[in-house]
């Protein structure tokens, strides 16, 4: 591994596993991953909504496409476990038994593979607990819980150990993107927005589901270079449907600038270098 570690440019996310089920459960921790890792990686990875498949043909030629070289890319392979056991609850009144509670442990593991190569180069893991009633997106603080936090642990821990290059401070970004299968109607792209970020507020839901635009700044992070600012909606220009927000995060770290549309106080704007 040492050999090529510093070579490394691109991390491929894989498709999440995890160990629950539940309306949206799979999509939700996807895409928790993928801001995650775009986040700890400044934007240098290419996430599981953009592979055609899963099989290393899938990645290589997703990796061509997007201009990326499979040579200096790692796939990362998370999986979720879930466990839960119960501990002695805070009691007040001595002589009383204390009441028990649940608690849920979040086991974030990463398998990491090099392009091209099947055999395991390397696994990092790291844990999370919180109540059984938690969810596994942030808080309205937002402070990472659950499942969300031992995925930023363990993706910090992957990147810095096998991808040291692309390794970045993290900034809180929250690009909300809806997806282009649910684009073109107003009431799947709402059905989405809730089953994917049910951290958001109503208001933000309904702003981004009523507009054409795809994509809804709640914190700019890394692409604040863009000019772009909380609240704004963004599209771009020219019938690009198929763009995300990894490939606008992938150009600001390339130093570009893509040409994207704002609209900001009801007027619209295009942003470009």
């Amino acid at each position: 591994m040492e050999a090529f570690a510093p070579t490394i440019v691109t991390i491929v996310e894989m498709p999440p596993t995890i160990d629950w089920t539940g309306p949206g459960a799979q999509q939700r921790v996807q895409r928790i991953a993928a801001d995650s890792l775009l986040e700890v990686t400044g934007g240098r990875a290419v996430i599981a909504d953009e592979l055609p498949g899963t099989s290393e043909w899938d990645v290589q030629s997703a990796l061509r496409a997007l201009g990326e070289d499979p040579a200096n890319a790692v796939t990362f392979s998370i999986s979720i476990g879930l466990g839960r056991r119960l501990v002695p609850g805070a009691n007040p009144i001595a002589g009383f038994q204390a009441v028990r509670r649940m608690v849920v442990d979040y086991v974030a593991r990463v398998e990491v593979r090099h392009v091209g190569a099947p055999d395991v180069i390397g696994t990092v893991e790291a844990t999370a607990s919180g109540p059984a009633n938690e969810s596994e997106t942030t808080g309205s603080d937002g402070e990472k819980r659950g499942a969300a936090a031992a995925i930023d642990v363990v993706l910090d821990e992957a990147v810095r150990t096998f991808a040291p290059r692309v390794h970045t401070p993290r900034r809180p970004t929250l690009i909300v993107e809806v997806p282009v299968a649910a684009a073109n109607n107003l009431i799947t792209r709402l059905e989405a927005l809730q089953r994917l970020y049910p951290e958001l507020s109503m208001d933000a839901m309904q702003s981004l589901a009523a507009h054409r635009e795809r994509f809804l700044v709640v914190e700019p992070g890394h692409i604040a270079k863009l000019g772009v600012a909380r609240g704004d909606l963004l599209g771009v220009p020219g019938g690009e449907t198929h763009a995300s927000r990894a490939a606008l995060a992938r150009a600001v770290a390339r130093g570009r600038k893509p040409m994207v549309s704002v609209v900001r106080g009801g007027q619209r704007y295009i942003l470009s270098m």
